[in-house]
């Protein structure tokens, strides 16, 4: 078994984006009239960069266990999925520039009623990555073929 946990310094560039649009919205907020029409913009912007903040401390607090027969995850909430449950795996990347240069990977696993999701940012995402798709394979289940391109990219092939 193994424990797996979002670094603080990978956190940092969201909670400063979420400190910076939070100032920048309920700072104008407070100073318009009430019943301003720019309320109506400012404050649910306000609750998305507060929704955002909320996300990162849940990606601070998580753990995440990788075991011989499954994966589990805890936050607010625990959610645990078994790899002979596993019914999909998707991963995903999204790139922040043009050139994909940048961007990051978001693994799901799914089965049972149970959903797990994590990003590469985490500690060690491949051994994650490789403990899903061994399960995938042994599990017999068809992935697409961006999930076979993204896991090549991490040097783990799914149809071995």
């Amino acid at each position: 078994m193994s424990i797996h946990r979002y670094p603080s310094n990978a956190l940092t560039g969201d909670y400063a984006r979420a400190g910076l649009g939070l100032a920048l919205t309920l700072g104008p907020a407070a100073m318009v009239a009430p019943g301003s029409g720019a309320l109506w913009v400012l404050l649910p912007l306000a609750l998305l960069f507060g929704v955002f903040a909320l996300r990162t401390l849940a990606r601070q607090r998580a753990t995440v266990e990788l075991a011989d027969d499954g994966v589990s995850i805890a936050t607010w909430r625990r959610a645990a999925l078994s790899w002979r449950d596993m019914t999909q795996l998707r991963v995903d990347y999204y790139s922040t520039r043009g050139d994909r240069a940048g961007g990051w990977m978001q693994l799901t696993a799914k089965g049972q009623g149970a959903s797990i999701r994590v990003d590469s940012a985490i500690e060690d995402f491949v051994a994650i990555a490789r403990a899903a798709a061994d399960a995938a394979r042994a599990n017999g289940l068809e992935v697409s073929e961006a999930t076979r391109v993204n896991l090549a990219h991490l040097g783990i092939a799914i149809d071995a």
